[in-house]
């Protein structure tokens, strides 16, 4: 299992496959804009708050 920033974005990616959401619904649910929820997903930005994760 791969640790730190490429393993949560990885489970990032994977719990947004299982949902079958588009990243515009899921960031309207987690109260992100989009283009944040997909730099997390991609692995280019860490929050700095885990809360929403």
């Amino acid at each position: 299992m791969a640790t730190g920033t490429e393993g949560l974005a990885g489970q990032l990616r994977l719990l947004k496959e299982r949902a079958g959401r588009s990243y515009g619904v899921l960031a309207g649910q987690l109260h992100l804009s989009t283009s944040t929820l997909h730099r997390y997903c991609n692995g280019d930005a860490v929050p700095a708050d885990f809360a929403p994760v």
